[in-house]
């Protein structure tokens, strides 16, 4: 995994907790304290380890943590891959157009491992599938980090799971996750 997710979950905690606490996640989850770079991939066992370390430490559910710490992440990705977000679009125009940013992305990036995302528009709203071949879903930070890029874009607006493959049995598309982003017309 990209290391911005590592390092923004290591910020994600210290900014909610401290230095301390960060450290005691760490070694509790049995992981090697290091120094996240950006620029480096990861394993993503410790993110794995990490969240179910806080899971166990917290009193949210980790669907719920994932969801903050996606918040937290979305601003960190659009800063990391400015170059292939075209900055006069609005968030719908972003969200229409995610599949092929995220494509450029992993086009672009050395060792990427990003997960297939496709985006259907429709008027304000824009249906978002997060298909990943990772073993876990990261349904929950993938919810957060549509939130996030609403919050970055300065759009009121909703985003609304509507299947997470992995836990809806029967689902045609059984591994993806579907989101409904509904953005309010601004008047």
């Amino acid at each position: 995994m990209h290391g911005i997710v590592h390092k923004t979950l290591e910020t994600y905690v210290v900014d909610r907790t401290d230095e301390e606490t960060w450290e005691r996640v760490v070694d509790r989850a049995d992981l090697e304290p290091r120094l996240y770079l950006q620029v480096s991939h990861y394993d993503d066992r410790e993110i794995d380890a990490v969240l179910e370390t806080l899971t166990e430490l917290a009193p949210q559910d980790r669907r719920t943590i994932e969801r903050g710490f996606g918040r937290t992440l979305a601003p960190e990705l659009l800063s990391t891959f400015n170059a292939h977000i075209r900055t006069d679009r609005d968030v719908l125009e972003l969200l229409a157009n995610l599949e092929q940013t995220v494509r450029e992305i992993d086009t672009a990036t050395e060792k990427a491992s990003l997960p297939d995302i496709s985006s259907r528009p429709d008027g304000n709203e824009v249906t978002v599938t997060y298909d990943t071949h990772r073993e876990t879903t990261y349904c929950g930070l993938a919810h957060g980090v549509l939130e996030g890029l609403l919050t970055a874009f300065d759009a009121d607006g909703t985003v609304t799971e509507q299947a997470c493959g992995r836990e809806d049995e029967g689902e045609d598309d059984v591994d993806a996750c579907r989101f409904l982003v509904t953005v309010e017309d601004e008047e």
